[in-house]
């Protein structure tokens, strides 16, 4: 697995670890003035960038020469 593909799939694990929480503080009825909205929004275009980034993503996050 490339690094770009382990980072797509980190945030995909993320953001459903997110909906699970709002899902709970929803449920349970718990007050929160946390805005889940903007930061699922905010994902969203993170990892849009991040996939057009890709080959610049990959290419810092290589090993440095030794």
């Amino acid at each position: 697995m490339t690094t770009s593909e382990q980072y797509h799939k980190n945030c995909k694990t993320f953001g459903e670890q997110v909906a699970k929480i709002e899902h709970h503080i929803k449920e349970h009825k718990l007050y929160t003035t946390f805005d889940f909205g903007k930061l699922h929004a905010s994902l969203a275009e993170y990892e849009v960038w991040a996939q057009a980034n890709a080959g610049v993503i990959e290419a810092a996050l290589k090993p440095a020469p030794v």
